[in-house]
């Protein structure tokens, strides 16, 4: 007789960063999966949840992957975990109230497959397993009190003696990763090739070079970042604007680290305070260069648009005329490839792109897009519904906790309340405001209805010819632009620019993809698809 088939879901968690950097995820994910392959019958694993990163002392992956994994676990089914500290460090009888009324009671069957102990309706209340239970969330809850008390008490003593000049490897966490602490010697020492980078961005930050200008340098020099194990490769751990401006704020490169209401000068220094004291300077007279308040609005898909190869985002750039009375050309361009993240370089001119863009979506005729059945309010209506189900869901899984003995979970019950009534209230607005409009008539109707009665007229060559030029005027009116801009994030969730293929795609706010516009195949002597129409 064959025996009957088993499915079970994996879950783990660990609590700190430095343990991301261990065997912790390996471990945990990898044992599981071994004891669900050898279990007689074997165990078909359907799904893995993981928190990383996420503390168990008060329960916080109730709200996470391990919450979702009691919602979406079904009778019958094996939860595979490592061990009881797993699931919380919490009060003893707290995490037992977990374990029988969110698993056992439902029907799951938890196995901490560590120590082979399984926990099902036959035993959880049978006394020894009650005994081994409590037993080991009591070590885990006393074990972890006496870490945050010891790690509270070692981190201020480390303040107190890092201000009269004594250095530890406390302090080391709270200082960028070119420092590092030397068990050996007892103090702590700077990376010299970080150190370096360091450098060369201040100096050239302090002789008037800008911030992208910088990264465009060191991406191009595939100099690695500042994090461990930092790479070059296209896509991961790249220099940016905002990574440049963090090391050019950062004091404790001069030798100052503060933290805690706590002033430690006993760090050893990459640049000179004087040098830091400059570009602190110049970032305060930079910043005050507002960016453009008026003009034209260059970018229509601000926000939205990014580059098909490296998901970075795409911008305008503008290139002034070559030769006196000659006109500005206006470019989309992916800041990954301004900055030599990405290898794909081109440049769409944005004359062409944006013409084919609203050519093909909206039968050239911008003034659709702001008036077409409120599609701005009712993509809104739809945002405030689904954040509403968030909620409800995040306040189920806190009543939950609050079952569990958590004390902080009736406020953020009522904080979710809140939250919910005020989303609730604007929903009601946006659903009054929404009525029907009558669509604006686009160019593409108004010519398409020319040509289907009077073919080769002189006034449907008039049109096809007045096309490309009409949809251009109205393209160049910064009032349609900026509300394009403003309009385009309620319709599309993205605009994917790919300047290889040259090509155009966007995907609605419901996860649609539309279709994909090759820019060429609209201008001036390429009309006649008006005619398949």
């Amino acid at each position: 007789m064959k025996s009957q088939k088993m499915f079970g879901r994996i879950y783990g968690r660990f609590s700190s960063k430095p343990q991301e950097r261990g065997d912790s995820y390996r471990r945990q994910t990898e044992g599981a999966t071994e004891y669900a392959k050898t279990h007689n019958p074997p165990i078909e694993i359907i799904e893995t949840y993981f928190d990383e990163a996420v503390s168990g002392k008060a329960g916080a992956n109730l709200e996470k992957e391990f919450g979702r994994l009691l919602k979406e676990a079904k009778s019958g089914e094996t939860i595979l975990v490592e061990q009881v500290d797993r699931i919380g460090r919490q009060h003893p009888v707290d995490v037992l109230n977990i374990l029988k009324s969110q698993m056992v009671d439902r029907g799951l069957t938890v196995t901490f497959w560590q120590k082979h102990l399984t926990i099902d309706a036959t035993n959880i209340g049978n006394p020894n397993v009650l005994f081994s239970l409590f037993g080991e969330t009591t070590v885990g809850y006393s074990d972890n009190q006496r870490k945050m008390e010891r790690l509270i008490m070692t981190t201020r003593e480390a303040f107190k003696q890092g201000v009269k000049g004594v250095q530890s490897g406390t302090l080391v966490k709270y200082l960028p990763q070119c420092y590092e602490w030397n068990e050996s010697q007892q103090k702590i020492e700077i990376d010299e090739v970080k150190a370096d980078v360091i450098k060369k961005i201040f100096n050239w930050y302090c002789e008037g070079i800008g911030v992208t200008t910088i990264a465009q340098l060191l991406n191009k020099s595939q100099t690695p970042t500042l994090y461990k194990n930092g790479t070059q490769t296209i896509g991961k751990r790249l220099w940016q604007e905002s990574s440049i401006k963090k090391v050019l704020k950062n004091e404790s490169f001069s030798g100052v680290l503060y933290v805690k209401g706590h002033k430690i000068t006993c760090i050893p220094s990459v640049i000179s305070p004087d040098t830091f004291n400059k570009a602190q300077l110049l970032i305060k007279r930079n910043s005050n260069r507002h960016g453009k308040l008026s003009g034209r609005i260059n970018n229509i898909f601000a926000n939205i648009a990014v580059c098909k190869h490296c998901g970075s985002t795409v911008n305008v750039s503008v290139s002034p005329p070559k030769k006196k009375g000659g006109k500005t050309c206006f470019l989309y361009r992916c800041k990954g490839a301004k900055l030599h993240n990405c290898e794909h370089r081109r440049m769409l001119n944005a004359r062409n792109v944006e013409i084919s863009f609203m050519t093909e979506y909206f039968g050239g005729s911008p003034e659709t897009t702001f008036h077409s059945k409120n599609k701005d309010l009712q993509t809104k209506a739809l945002s405030l519904e689904a954040k509403i189900e968030r909620l409800n869901t995040s306040i189920e899984n806190l009543f939950d906790m609050v079952e569990t003995g958590d004390k902080t979970a009736k406020d953020r019950i009522q904080q979710r309340r809140i939250e919910k009534s005020e989303t609730e209230r604007e929903l009601v607005i946006v659903k009054g405001s929404i009525f029907e409009h009558t669509n604006v008539p686009s160019m593409m109707d108004e010519i398409a209805e020319v040509m289907d009665f009077t073919a080769d007229s002189e006034t449907a060559s008039k049109l096809l010819k007045e096309f490309i030029p009409k949809l251009e005027a109205k393209l160049n009116n910064n009032e349609v632009r900026r509300k394009l801009v403003n309009t385009f994030p309620s319709i599309f969730s993205k605009v994917v620019i790919d300047t290889t293929e040259r090509s155009i795609q966007a995907t609605t706010k419901q996860g649609v993809k539309m279709k994909k516009v090759f820019i060429d195949q609209y201008n001036e002597s390429t009309l006649e698809f008006i005619k398949s129409e």
